[in-house]
């Protein structure tokens, strides 16, 4: 079986994008570099139709060909291919390189003649040939010029939304001056230290959880637990059911979030990311350890933060201790039963979600080709001998075999003596057969070449790319008859750049996840805010990428609530936060088993509870921030309740409105982030809501004295979160001027805009 290997990552000439931070190749550039060249002129033009035959399942493949062409569908296909070509441009016929003489019919070829020498794709081969000694490489360019007409964060605001992101809360002034004074080092080193804090690994969390989904067995108490066999983990039987209700749920939540644990455990230390498939260990806090009994592994008392090192510990048949070799979460016994197998599965469902988590490949677009039902008829076993079959099952079925000591029923039982089905490929890694005597070890012999492999590097590029922008990373262009195919190719090329460039810095600090975080958030596609005027269909298909417009999630807007308000918006019974709760699932979250996928635009539903949020926020928050001491105030520094637009005889009262306006401007930066002058025209939109209702409400007050009174949940008696009585000194229980309400409006106004819900 022939092994598709894809180059490092570092390999080949890098094209003018990579060259620097976010440089771009457009069209009429006087810098084409070698790369640029080939993705352009080879793939998609000279050699376009040697891919059908020379394709892994091609007719070239199946008689043996040593010259492969993957797919787009395969990732890191580009340098692949080039690589495949360099290779074939070194052997000659006749003083002829073979990438001419083979489809030029100089010599023997299976498709005949495809070119004639001095034809326009002949001389383009001809050309990289030439290059192929010396790729040429372009120089760097400011990224903000490769993107004309694109808006784009600086540094400060770049950090304000990383910091919601990130760590849940607003950017300290001193963060903000350091980054203003320092630009994009200064703004590197402030969001290294951000990810040090627990809030970080709170958010790293999410992020894993929504591709593991492994939170599906927090569904209630014991469910987790509740999948292991008492006869393997004894602990999981007479222990677990004899403890208190808070203790299980604290134990079933720690075996439920072991792999996402180990994650943060990695990612916490510095230690290599690719420990998250090479760990011979996992991390237990004092409740995992009271189920699992690791040897070593110890506590002097509960504690659910703080982790250490050790072994899963099982029993067979007989009661013995069994000696599981450790994959990072690969092991896990939640990773095994939420990507389970069958009998007839045989593993290969979780060797398609190795290569789907953590090796950027998804087996079935690559198995996305016509099949004839007819043609498994003809052989005994298809998924071996059919190519049509075996162009997947070829990947899969080797990968399946390092899962070959699991049960296939009972998800996490470790079978030491089990054996291998012998009608399947042999196990093994592309084209490294496993040697049966590292069949006791088989998922950590897999799992050390999964991580060896460039495209782990690349799938953590990937799983981080979506879990920052909430965007797919983009598919190379195919159709060449579209009329924006140049641009779709400049913006596919681009994005592959600044993705080989972050792989490259990864790999070089011995891959921290941080590098690529920050190296995300740094470009273009975390940082690009609008464009300055409508785009025409070509820039709209080059910048489909960038970003600027996603969605929060039911968990991030929580955070951000809190830290823009300085309160949550909780049930006043229990205080449990609206957004985890009730409306997780209906704002568009998910539960990790029926509802997988977030929702990534609004619906009705969705927009009625952002409505509510913002009324019952600027609710509870409103008179309650103006109970504080004005220099302790989080939305209202610059006025009092006493501050009115117009006198008793209706004249306008202009330091007034200067302060009102000074707080709108200071609004508008603190809860969505822009940064207005007095007189822009956005900030007297929204002192108009202040003035009409301010205007309609001392009529009203006019016509009934007794309106006074603020509703009850607006009133400010108990401090909203907590819901502790305030003194009744500090209390506000009337709002005579009706500038409380007039406030309020502002802040439903401010807390239901789209660049508060959205990022």
């Amino acid at each position: 079986m022939k092994r598709l290997t894809l180059p490092s990552l570092a390999a080949l000439g890098l094209a003018c994008f990579a060259a620097g931070a976010f440089s771009g190749c457009n069209a009429g550039k006087s810098c084409v570099s070698t790369r640029e060249y080939f993705a352009n002129e080879i793939l998609g033009g000279a050699m376009k139709q040697c891919a059908g035959c020379h394709e892994p399942g091609g007719l070239a493949s199946e008689k043996g060909a040593e010259f492969i062409l993957l797919p787009a569908t395969y990732p890191g296909f580009l340098d692949a291919n080039m690589d495949a070509v360099r290779e074939m441009a070194k052997n000659q016929y006749d003083g002829t390189p073979l990438l001419l003489a083979k489809p030029s019919a100089l010599t023997e070829h299976g498709g005949g003649k495809v070119i004639d020498e001095g034809d326009e794709n002949y001389e383009k081969i001809s050309d990289l040939i030439a290059q192929l000694d010396s790729p040429v490489e372009c120089p760097t360019d400011d990224f903000e010029a490769d993107y004309e007409g694109v808006q784009f964060l600086d540094e400060a605001e770049t950090l304000r939304k990383a910091a919601l992101h990130l760590v849940g809360r607003l950017p300290s002034q001193d963060e903000l001056n350091r980054v203003t004074e320092g630009g994009d080092e200064a703004l590197a080193i402030v969001l290294e230290e951000m990810m040090t804090e627990d809030a970080f690994y709170e958010r790293l969390t999410e992020m894993w959880g929504d591709l593991l989904l492994t939170d599906r067995y927090l569904a209630y108490t014991g469910f987790a637990v509740n999948l292991l066999d008492p006869a393997a983990v004894p602990n999981a039987g007479a222990w677990y059911a004899n403890l208190g209700d808070e203790d299980s749920y604290l134990v079933n939540r720690a075996v439920a979030q072991e792999p996402l644990d180990l994650i943060n455990y990695i990612v916490r230390n510095d230690r290599p990311f690719t420990e998250i498939l090479t760990a011979d260990y996992t991390v237990f806090n004092s409740y995992s350890a009271g189920l699992y009994q690791p040897d070593g592994v110890s506590f002097g008392g509960p504690d659910y933060t703080t982790f250490k090192e050790g072994k899963i510990k099982m029993l067979g048949e007989g009661g013995q201790a069994l000696n599981i070799p450790h994959a990072g979460i690969l092991t896990s016994p939640m990773f095994l039963n939420r990507f389970p197998t069958t009998p007839t599965n045989r593993n290969r469902h979780r060797a398609r979600m190795v290569l789907k988590l953590f090796l950027a490949t998804d087996i079935l677009k690559i198995a996305e080709r016509p099949i004839d039902p007819s043609a498994p008829t003809e052989y005994n076993n298809p998924t071996r001998d059919n190519p049509s079959c075996s162009v997947c099952h070829n990947i899969i079925d080797p990968l399946a075999g390092g899962f070959q000591k699991y049960d296939d029923n009972d998800q996490e039982e470790y079978i030491p003596d089990r054996e291998w089905y012998t009608d399947m490929v042999s196990p093994g890694y592309g084209d490294e057969t496993m040697p049966t005597s590292e069949y006791h070890q088989a998922l950590p012999w897999l799992a050390q070449r999964a991580a060896d492999d460039p495209r782990f590097v690349l799938g953590t590029i990937y799983n981080t790319y979506t879990a920052l922008t909430g965007l797919a990373p983009l598919d190379y262009p195919t159709d060449a008859e579209s009329p924006t195919y140049a641009a779709e190719l400049d913006a596919w090329q681009a994005q592959d750049a600044l993705f080989t460039k972050i792989g490259e810095e990864f790999v070089m600090a011995d891959y921290n996840l941080k590098t690529v975080i920050s190296g995300i958030v740094r470009s273009p596609y975390f940082r690009a805010a609008n464009a300055e005027e409508p785009l025409t269909d070509e820039l709209l298909a080059k910048y489909v990428a960038l970003g600027g417009g996603r969605l929060s999630t039911p968990e991030r807007l929580a955070r951000k609530i809190e830290a823009v308000t300085g309160v949550h918006w909780v049930r006043p019974w229990d205080l449990a936060d609206y957004l985890l709760t009730e409306y997780r699932i209906l704002y568009g979250g998910i539960d990790a088993d029926t509802i997988t996928n977030r929702l990534t635009q609004m619906n009705g539903l969705m927009a009625g509870v952002s409505i509510r949020m913002a009324n019952e926020v600027a609710c509870g928050t409103t008179a309650y921030d103006f109970s504080r001491a004005i220099d302790q105030r989080k939305l209202f520094p610059h006025v009092t309740l006493d501050h009115l637009p117009e006198g008793a005889s209706g004249q306008e009262v202009p330091d007034a409105i200067e302060d009102i306006k000074t707080n709108i401007v200071y609004l508008h930066e603190r809860v969505l982030g822009e940064k207005l002058e007095i007189s822009d025209p956005e900030i007297e939109r929204t002192y108009q809501v202040f003035y009409e209702t301010w205007k309609e409400g001392m009529g009203i007050i006019a016509g009934d004295p007794g309106a006074t009174y603020l509703t009850w949940q607006c009133q400010a008696r108990v401090d909203p979160t907590t819901q502790v009585d305030l003194p009744e000194s500090e209390q506000i229980s009337q709002d005579p001027n009706y500038t409380v309400r007039a406030w309020m409006a502002v802040m439903t106004y401010l807390l239901s805009d789209y660049k508060f819900l959205y990022e």
